[in-house]
């Protein structure tokens, strides 16, 4: 189960992904987008991850299992605590990758570093999200009554 259940996380993300990209040159779809890859994708991901954690409970061993390096290492020999890892990387990531493009448009951020940004949270969430937080900070902050045209 726990390989149909990561090839499909894998497609709806890499769906999810583009559609978000899409999204920012694509204002008419925003509507529909942003809220399937901040709230729905993520909550799809977050029941898969739930699956997950139910299957590979067996290789639970509270507390060592999240308070100890050798714990957290342990789980990821059980394929079924290694794909909630996944799903967990893939629920968070996606909800920051749709609100940073959310914040990049009100705060006018052009739209080829937005696109940096997510590439990178993407493949490597931290280092995108931080990149972001970085250009946010240095580009022009949005005046109060800004809003995003949806």
């Amino acid at each position: 189960m726990y390989q149909t259940i990561y090839d499909l996380s894998k497609m709806l993300a890499l769906a999810g992904w583009g559609l978000l990209i899409l999204s920012l040159f694509m204002c008419r779809i925003r509507r529909v987008v942003w809220p399937l890859v901040q709230f729905a994708l993520p909550a799809v991901f977050a029941l898969m991850y739930l699956l997950m954690v139910w299957e590979g409970r067996d290789a639970l061993h509270l507390p060592a299992s999240f308070t100890t390096l050798p714990g957290i290492g342990a789980l990821y020999d059980n394929p079924s605590a290694l794909t909630a890892g996944w799903l967990h990387f893939l629920a968070l990531d996606m909800f920051a990758g749709a609100w940073i493009a959310q914040d990049g448009l009100v705060r006018a951020v052009p739209v080829v570093l937005l696109v940096i940004a997510l590439l990178l949270t993407f493949v490597f969430a931290p280092a995108g999200l931080l990149l972001y937080i970085l250009l946010r900070f240095a580009l022009r902050p949005r005046s109060d009554g800004e809003t995003v045209q949806h």
